[in-house]
């Protein structure tokens, strides 16, 4: 994971076995998006409006970032609303999430406030209870690979 200065940083990810389902899961701290190679408090920085950036990447990753958050927040956002409803977290919230009203962000403070940290309290519940979207890539088998190919001409 890199920081705001573009310095990379390890961490070991804890595997857990699910005694029910037997598969792998992972845990992730707070500070980790999955599947993106910064921290989380630089991408909550960069993907905030009109907020002052001293990130060390290019505009084009501040522009894709930009886009993905924009692409998946009412997806995390009726996810968390769907978790808090079914595990009784707390007291549902009378918030209408189909609102377009508010602007994205005030819809986010809503939910999960706005100090630092809001972008983990809003992915790593979707994550951890697997409503993460992958990829399509992350999911290409060979046989998918097979099946795209085009046939050359004349060889129907």
């Amino acid at each position: 994971m890199k920081d705001e200065h573009g310095e990379s940083r390890t961490f070991v990810i804890r595997r857990l076995r699910c005694d029910q389902c037997q598969t792998i899961h992972h845990e992730l701290p707070a500070l980790i998006i999955p599947y993106k190679r910064y921290a989380a408090a630089v991408i909550e920085t960069a993907v905030l409006p009109a907020s002052h950036l001293a990130v060390a990447v290019d505009e084009s990753t501040l522009v894709r970032w930009r886009k993905w958050f924009l692409d998946l927040v009412q997806y995390w956002l009726f996810i968390l609303q769907s978790l808090r409803i079914q595990l009784e977290w707390h007291e549902t919230s009378t918030v209408d999430l189909s609102s377009q009203r508010l602007p994205v962000h005030q819809r986010v403070g809503q939910w999960v406030g706005k100090t630092r940290g809001w972008l983990g309290s809003l992915v790593h519940p979707v994550a951890n209870h697997h409503f993460w979207i992958h990829t399509r890539s992350a999911f290409l088998t060979r046989s998918s690979f097979d099946t795209l190919a085009v046939s050359p001409k004349g060889s129907e």
